[in-house]
């Protein structure tokens, strides 16, 4: 019996140092602190004072031509250009695929459109004329397309419109 005890003592022994104890995660080192750069504070003249970067007005290349961004605009970059800005593009009196493509689209959405009122206009005839021959039919109690409930009569039935 007693070692049984023994054993059972080792047991929770065990449990009790493996176990049973409660969880304390180590703490994290502390972050060293890091000089952090203000200069995105400061404006440009002063950035450009300050650290000396000097990058120039933006530009560009189109159409081997040089343009370059100055005073709010493109300007050629050797004085007067040699092919204006505006002749980059197609001129405007002539029709580019594109706008005829968009007039063509335009003519066959208004084409959708009307047909489609003309659907609805016909839709509503339709169910107009169906509620005046339900009506008739229960006035006439006869109904000619059930063929089950058919009853042989020598009326006609005829719509006024």
């Amino acid at each position: 019996m007693e070692t049984i005890y023994q054993i059972l003592q080792d047991v929770r022994d065990y449990w009790a140092d493996h176990f049973s104890r409660r969880f304390w995660p180590r703490r994290p080192v502390l972050r060293q602190a890091t000089s952090l750069s203000t200069f995105y504070l400061l404006d440009y003249k002063t950035r450009q004072a300050e650290l000396g970067m000097d990058y120039g007005p933006p530009t560009t290349e189109l159409c081997k031509t040089k343009f370059v961004f100055k005073d709010g605009e493109w300007q050629s970059e050797n004085g007067p250009p040699k092919m204006p800005l505006l002749q980059l593009y197609s001129p405007p009196d002539k029709e580019s695929p594109n706008k005829a493509l968009k007039k063509a689209n335009k003519a066959l959405l208004e084409e959708n459109n009307y047909l489609k009122l003309q659907l609805e206009l016909l839709m509503d005839m339709l169910t107009e004329t169906t509620a005046r021959l339900h009506s008739m039919e229960k006035r006439l109690d006869t109904t000619p397309w059930h063929p089950k409930t058919m009853k042989k009569t020598s009326k006609v039935l005829m719509l006024r419109s």
